[in-house]
């Protein structure tokens, strides 16, 4: 019987506590309805408190609102409290780029997560079966995810809990029908533009000719790959301790040598957690993108990169390797008036420029400032900005004898990284470069013997 299944679930897997408040993910759905009824005959054994939570994606119009009033109707005949909101995914999914699967999985785990927190929920328990599993893994043995994307989704993952992860999606079925529960059907569910609904279509019919229990073998494999995965990663773990190095937010440098030394097993291991570190969902990368980004990062070219999957960017700097998540630079200008004070909220700093004409006007030092220079003002056009590169930029750096450089070049032989040099902030006369903030100034516009008027430019961290 199914209830004595998913209790036995529960109890395998801690899922659950006396007095617990639960927030149950329903769709209207046959899995989700047949969660909710479960644990509506479940909650006074196991002393539950529920609250069912419904999100209309508007995505199918009327279709997916006329769900949300079956839920809902559905929450009144088990006298249980419900949160039912919609929110324009297809909007939200234009505005990030993502894909209409991707954006309703972010906007939905959002969604259930609000709700938690608003009621005092302890956990979250979603629809996700047996067959989801089989169906995940398959999915994911196609593409080619390794090790850990064939993995099993687990029974309990932070505050999101699956009940039903032992029941097959027949066992859901058959208890519906014993308890004359109805349930909305989704339509996109049977498109074969989908990988999930062809590989539920067409695969598992066939595979079921093979192994009339497929379902639970795959199921039964994957919690196998899940147990092993999890004792390799402990052990990886330690390991990337004296090897990874996050100095910065979304950034994970990796010594190369000693990661090259590696087997390719667990290199391929590690990449895939570094990339999960830095926000990325691993198994959706495929082996061969892996095997590609390690093939690169073996090469001993400097200062090259690669873009991945989901915005991952790899990039070789000498002695280590930087994984991280690209971004769209933030173009900056900002105009400067003399003397005055400006802040930059791109790059968090303050700029004062002092003008004096009887010498330099060092301030005192309690201001805690980053970088200062001091120019000719007269050498120098009463407009200054602040921005950052542009193609064909080019300055004379001091200290080389009034030679003109690239500053692309002069970024590549600072060994700046590629992903920094954007935010690098210059200090402009017009076209001219006056100082590139931070490291170097133009030797054309310096203070000098014959200077009348000083103006000084001095860098501070907004407070």
């Amino acid at each position: 019987m199914l209830l004595i299944k998913i209790k036995e679930t529960i109890k395998k897997y801690s899922l659950l506590n006396a007095g617990d408040c639960v927030v149950v993910a329903v769709s209207g759905g046959p899995d989700s309805v047949c969660l909710l009824s479960v644990l509506h005959s479940l909650a006074k054994d196991l002393d539950l408190t529920l609250r069912v939570a419904h999100l209309d994606h508007m995505f199918r119009g009327k279709e997916s609102a006329g769900e949300a009033l079956f839920v809902e109707g559905l929450a009144k005949k088990f006298n249980i409290a419900a949160t039912i909101e919609k929110i324009d995914v297809p909007a939200f999914c234009r505005e990030r780029g993502l894909s209409a699967q991707a954006g309703a999985r972010e906007v939905r785990y959002g969604f259930l997560a609000n709700v938690a927190e608003t009621v005092g929920a302890a956990c979250i328990a979603t629809g996700h079966t047996a067959t989801d599993q089989a169906e995940t893994f398959l999915m994911r043995l196609v593409r080619g995810a390794g090790v850990s994307g064939l993995s099993a989704i687990p029974p309990k993952r932070g505050n999101i809990i699956r009940p039903l992860i032992e029941a097959t999606r027949e066992d859901v079925l058959g208890y519906l029908q014993s308890v004359g529960l109805e349930f909305a059907t989704d339509p996109s569910n049977a498109k074969p533009a989908y990988t999930r609904n062809r590989i539920r279509a067409d695969v598992l019919p066939v595979l079921r000719e093979f192994n009339p229990r497929i379902v639970e073998t795959l199921a039964a494999e994957a919690a196998l790959l899940r147990d092993e995965d999890e004792a390799v990663e402990a052990y990886l773990t330690q390991m990337m301790k004296g090897m990874f190095d996050q100095q910065e937010e979304g950034v994970i440098a990796i010594k190369r040598t000693e990661f090259n030394a590696l087997p390719p097993a667990f290199r391929r291991r590690m990449f895939r957690l570094a990339a999960g570190l830095i926000g990325a969902d691993s198994p959706v990368l495929s082996r061969v993108q892996v095997d590609e980004a390690l093939g690169f990062i073996a090469g001993s070219q400097t200062g090259r990169a690669m873009r991945l999957p989901q915005g991952l960017r790899v990039e070789r700097e000498y002695e280590r390797f930087n994984l991280s998540k690209a971004q769209e630079a933030e173009h900056f200008s900002h105009t400067l008036a003399v003397p005055g004070t400006t802040s930059v909220p791109e790059l968090g700093i303050d700029i004062d420029r002092i003008l004096s004409d009887g010498g330099p006007a060092w301030e005192a030092e309690d201001k805690n400032y980053r970088w200062q220079a001091l120019f000719d003002y007269d050498k120098i056009r009463p407009l200054l900005t602040l921005r950052n590169r542009r193609p064909g930029d080019r300055f004379c750096p001091a200290g080389m004898g009034g030679r003109s450089k690239k500053l692309q070049d002069y970024l590549v032989d600072e060994k700046i990284p590629r992903r920094k040099r954007d935010g690098v902030p210059l200090l402009c006369s017009g076209e001219d470069i006056l100082w590139v903030v931070g490291h170097r100034t133009d030797e054309r516009f310096l203070a000098g013997q014959g200077t009348k008027r000083f103006l000084l430019v001095q860098v501070r961290k907004t407070p």
